[in-house]
C-alpha cells in the first residue's frame, strides 16, 4: 500500500491500538508517528510503534511478583483469550499478521496461524472449537479451527478497522467493535455472515457480552462513553459516560458490574448494570494509561493492564481499590485469566511476548500424607505461587505455624483436627489456592493397666482399662475374646464387662481408628468356686425321682451333684447359677446337697430330706370281676414300692410290686357287690373300690320226648342243666321252674351236676300243644338268671 493510503489507519492505530497515549502529542509529532506507522504497514513488517516508546526489543529481566514466565510470540501482540478448557492461549500478533497458540501446560508456542492481516483481537466460541480474529488492516474477521489451527472459510466482512470482538454465551453471535466506522457488526456464527450493523459512539475499541448474553457493552474511545446494546433487538438502549478514551471493558461473572479502563484519564469506571439505566457508581484512580481488563472466575479481582507503566493493577471488587501492581513486559495491551483462576496472560505489545503471571497459589501435594488428630506433625506443602503467603490452613483450620521456604515450598505444623481427609489452602494477597491431600487419623492407642487383673471364667467381671487415645474405640478384647460390652469413659479409660472364657491368661487389646494396642497388660481367667444359695423342694421320696432346682453361682462345668451323699440320678446345668437334678432312691434321712465343679465343691447350708412317701392308688384294672371266681388286677398309683399288704375289705390277698407305680394282685371270689381294695406301704395306705358282679349262668333244656306206642319209659321226663359260665362249674341246689304256655309244670332243684328234673307225663299233650316247654332259673345274689327252651320230639 502507499503511505498516503495507510495514513487514516495509522492515525487510528496511533490513538487506540496501543490503548491510547500517556501524554498528548503535538500535531507534528502525531503526523510523524502516523507516517512511521503507514510506512511500516506498507512494508508489511514490524510491530506497531507506540508514542513515547522506542521500537526496540523488550527490556530483559522484567521483575515478577509471582512465579511468572515470558513466552515469545509474534510481533506486536494485542488480543489474548484462553480456551474454555484452559489448555491453550490464542494471541493476536498485530505486527506479524499471525496468531500464536500457547500450550498453557508448558507455556510454549505450539502453533502459529498465518494468513491474517493486522490481527488485533481474538474470541473463542464457548465450545472451544473456533477462534474469531479481527483483521484491523482489511476490515474483516477470520475464523480458525482449533482442531487444526488453520483458517477455515472466507473472511467475514465487517466495519472499518475492527478491533475487539466477543461472542455470546450461547455461541450464536459475535459482536465486533469497528473502530474506524463507529459501529458494531453482529456476526451470525452459524452462517458466518454479518447480519447487523449497530451505530455506537466514536471510535469504539472494547466490546464485552454480559454473562447472561442479554446486553453488549461497547467502549467508545473517541466519545468517552459506553454504549449498551440489547442483543434481542440489536439496538442501543443506553449510553453511559465514563472517563477519557475508554478501551477495555469487562463484566463480573454475576453480570452486576462492568469495569471500564479509561486510557486517557488513567482511571477505571465501575458501572452498576442492575440499575435502569446503568450508571457509574465509582471511579478508581491510580492507573498508568490502562488498556485491557480481565476478571477472575469468582469475580473478586479485576486485572487492568497499564500500557504506559508496564504493569498490571489488581482491583479488589469488594472495595473497588487497587490491591497491588504486577510488573510485566513492555507496553502491555490486553490480558486474560485462565478458567481455573490460577494464571493471568498479558500481551506485551512492545516486547513481543506474553507475560504469564501466577495470580493464585497452586497446591499439588502434602508430605507426609497423614498425621494424628492431635496435631503437631511437621508437613511440607508443595506447589507454586507461595511467595507472600499470608495464611495456610488445612480444611479451614489454620496450621500451627508455617514458613515459606520458597515459591514452591511451605513447611508447617499440623493443628489438632477431627479425623478425615482434608486439603491445604494457601492464601496470598491475590487469592487462595487449595489442593493436596492430608488425612487426620486418631493416634494409636496404648494400654498401661487393667483392674482387676483377673476374674472368673463365667465372665461378667467389670474391669477398667487405663491407657491413652481410647476415643472412638471400636473393639475391646481380653485373652482374644471380645468383651460382652464396653464404654469409652474418656480418652484414657474404658469400662468393660468380660465374656465367658476358658481358664488361662491372655493380653488385653483395644482397637480404635488409629490402630490396635495389644498388651503388655494381661488378664487371667480363673474357674470360680461354686456356691449354693438354695434348692427346692427341700424333701422328696425315698424312691427318688424328685426334680430339684439348685441355685447358686459358679455352676458352669459342674461334674457332680449329690443328695445326702448319694449322686443324683441325673442333672443338667441350665446356666452358671442354676442346676436341675433328679434324686436317686435313698433310705429315709436328711443330709446336704453338694455341687462339684472344676473350681471346687459347694455344700448347701441346709439339708435335703428323704421321706417315705405315702402311697396313692389312682386306678385298678379291671375295675370289676365275677363274684364266684378269682380276678387278676393291676393297681396303679405312686409310692407303691415297699408295699406290705393288699387287702379286700380287710382280707389280705396275694400281690406283687411291679414298680413304684404298679402292683398286681389276685382278688378271690366274693359275694357280689363293691368292696374296698387297700394297698399298705411303710408310708401309709391307699384304697380303691372294686366291684364283684353276679356270675353269668347258662341253662340247657333237653327236648320233651313223646312216644305213644309202644310207650317209652322216659316219655314225659323233662331235664335242664344249670352252669356257672364264669367258673365253668355246674350250679347245684338252685331252683329251676318248668313251664309250658302259662302252665307251671313243676319247680325242681338242681343236683350236684346242676341238673333239675321234672316228670310231666300227664302234661305231654299240653307240651305238644305249646310246642315245647321253658326252663327258668330266677338267679341269686351271686348268679345271674337264665332260661332255656325245650323242644318236642315225637317218636
Amino acid at each position: 500500500m502507499e503511505i498516503a493510503g495507510n495514513r487514516s489507519l495509522a492515525q487510528s492505530i496511533a490513538s487506540v491500538a496501543a490503548g491510547g497515549r500517556a501524554t498528548p502529542m503535538s500535531g507534528e509529532a502525531q503526523e510523524t508517528y502516523a507516517a512511521a506507522v503507514a510506512s511500516m504497514l506498507s512494508q508489511g513488517c514490524g510491530a506497531l510503534p507506540f508514542p513515547g516508546r522506542p521500537v526496540t526489543a523488550a527490556t530483559p529481566g522484567v521483575a515478577m511478583l509471582l512465579a511468572n514466565a515470558l513466552v515469545p510470540v509474534g510481533t506486536g501482540p494485542i488480543g489474548v483469550e484462553i480456551t474454555p478448557d484452559g489448555a491453550f492461549a490464542y494471541v493476536a500478533n498485530n505486527g506479524a499478521g499471525t496468531v500464536s497458540v500457547i500450550d498453557t501446560a508448558t507455556n510454549l508456542v505450539t502453533a502459529t496461524v498465518t494468513g491474517l492481516n493486522g490481527p488485533i483481537d481474538v474470541a473463542i466460541t464457548p465450545d472451544g472449537a473456533f477462534v474469531y480474529v479481527t483483521n484491523g488492516n482489511v476490515n474483516n474477521v477470520s475464523v480458525i479451527d482449533t482442531s487444526t489451527n488453520l483458517i477455515v472459510g472466507p473472511p467475514i466482512t465487517v466495519g472499518s478497522n475492527p478491533f475487539e470482538i466477543d461472542i455470546t454465551p450461547d455461541g450464536a453471535f459475535a459482536y465486533v467493535a469497528n473502530h474506524g466506522s463507529g459501529t458494531v457488526s453482529v456476526i451470525d456464527i452459524a452462517t458466518s455472515v454479518s447480519i447487523a450493523t449497530i451505530t455506537v459512539g466514536s471510535s469504539p475499541n472494547g466490546v464485552a457480552v454480559s454473562p447472561d448474553g442479554l446486553t453488549v457493552y461497547v467502549s467508545n474511545s473517541g466519545s468517552g462513553s459506553v454504549s449498551v446494546i440489547d442483543t434481542a433487538t440489536n439496538l442501543v438502549t443506553a449510553t453511559v459516560g465514563v472517563g477519557s478514551t475508554p478501551i477495555g471493558v469487562v463484566f463480573t461473572p454475576d453480570g452486576n458490574f462492568a469495569y471500564v479502563a479509561n486510557n486517557g484519564s488513567s482511571t477505571v469506571s465501575v458501572i452498576d448494570t442492575t440499575t435502569g439505566p446503568p450508571s457509574v457508581v465509582t471511579t478508581i484512580n491510580g492507573f498508568g494509561t490502562p488498556a485491557g481488563a480481565a476478571v477472575n472466575p469468582d469475580g473478586t479481582l479485576v486485572f487492568v493492564v497499564n500500557f504506559g507503566t508496564n504493569n498490571v493493577s489488581v482491583i479488589d471488587t469488594s472495595t473497588n481499590t487497587i490491591l497491588t501492581t504486577l510488573a510485566v513486559g513492555t507496553q502491555p495491551s490486553r490480558d486474560a485469566v485462565t478458567p481455573d483462576g490460577n494464571f493471568l496472560y498479558v500481551t506485551n505489545n512492545g516486547s513481543n511476548n506474553v507475560s504469564v503471571l501466577q495470580i493464585r497459589p497452586i497446591v499439588t501435594s502434602i508430605t507426609p500424607g497423614s498425621g494424628t488428630t492431635l496435631g503437631g506433625d511437621p508437613i511440607t506443602i508443595s506447589g507454586s505461587g507461595f511467595t507472600g503467603a499470608t495464611a495456610v490452613t488445612l480444611n479451614s483450620t489454620p496450621v500451627a505455624g508455617f514458613i515459606v521456604v520458597d515459591d514452591n515450598t511451605i513447611t508447617a505444623t499440623t493443628p489438632a483436627h477431627a479425623a478425615g481427609t482434608v486439603q491445604a489452602s494457601v492464601t496470598v494477597p491475590l487469592g487462595t489456592g487449595t489442593g493436596g491431600s492430608f488425612t487426620f487419623v486418631p493416634p494409636a492407642p496404648t494400654i498401661t493397666s487393667i483392674s482387676p487383673s483377673s476374674g472368673t471364667t463365667s465372665g461378667g467381671t467389670l474391669v477398667t482399662i487405663t491407657g491413652t487415645n481410647f476415643t472412638g474405640a471400636t473393639a475391646v478384647s481380653i485373652a482374644g475374646t471380645p468383651v460382652t460390652s464396653f464404654q469409652v469413659v474418656d480418652d484414657t479409660h474404658i469400662s468393660a464387662i468380660t465374656a465367658p472364657h476358658a481358664p488361662g491368661t491372655g493380653p488385653v487389646s483395644v482397637t480404635t481408628p488409629g490402630g490396635t494396642a495389644t498388651g503388655p497388660v494381661t488378664y487371667t481367667y480363673v474357674t470360680p468356686s461354686p456356691t449354693i444359695s438354695g434348692f427346692t423342694p427341700a424333701s422328696g421320696s425315698t424312691t427318688g425321682g424328685t426334680q430339684v432346682t439348685i441355685t447358686g453361682t459358679g455352676f458352669t462345668g459342674a461334674t457332680a451333684v449329690t443328695f445326702v451323699g448319694t449322686p443324683a440320678a441325673s442333672f443338667q446345668v441350665l446356666n452358671d447359677t442354676t442346676i436341675v437334678a433328679i434324686t436317686a432312691p435313698h433310705a429315709p434321712g436328711s443330709g446336704p446337697v453338694t455341687v462339684t465343679t472344676p473350681g471346687g465343691t459347694a455344700i448347701s447350708g441346709t439339708n435335703y430330706t428323704y421321706v417315705t412317701q405315702a402311697p396313692t392308688v389312682t386306678a385298678i384294672f379291671p375295675s370289676s370281676g365275677p363274684a364266684g371266681a378269682s380276678t387278676q388286677v393291676s393297681i396303679s398309683g405312686t409310692g407303691l414300692t415297699g408295699a406290705t399288704s393288699v387287702t379286700v375289705n380287710g382280707s389280705p390277698v396275694p400281690f406283687t410290686v411291679v414298680s413304684d407305680n404298679e402292683i398286681t394282685a389276685t382278688l378271690p371270689p366274693h359275694a357280689a357287690g363293691t368292696v374296698t381294695v387297700t394297698v399298705t406301704t411303710p408310708g401309709g395306705s391307699a384304697s380303691i373300690p372294686f366291684t364283684y358282679t353276679r356270675d353269668r349262668t347258662q341253662l340247657t333244656a333237653t327236648p320233651a320226648i313223646v312216644q305213644v306206642f309202644p310207650p317209652h319209659p322216659y316219655a314225659g321226663i323233662l331235664t335242664a342243666t344249670l352252669t356257672d359260665l364264669d367258673t365253668g362249674q355246674p350250679l347245684a341246689g338252685q331252683p329251676v321252674t318248668f313251664t309250658t304256655g302259662s302252665t307251671t309244670l313243676c319247680t325242681s332243684t338242681t343236683n350236684a351236676q346242676g341238673v333239675a328234673t321234672c316228670p310231666a307225663v300227664l302234661a305231654l299233650p299240653l307240651i305238644i300243644l305249646n310246642g315245647g316247654y321253658t326252663a327258668t332259673y330266677a338267679g341269686s345274689s351271686n348268679n345271674q338268671p337264665a332260661t332255656a327252651h325245650g323242644a318236642v320230639i315225637t317218636l
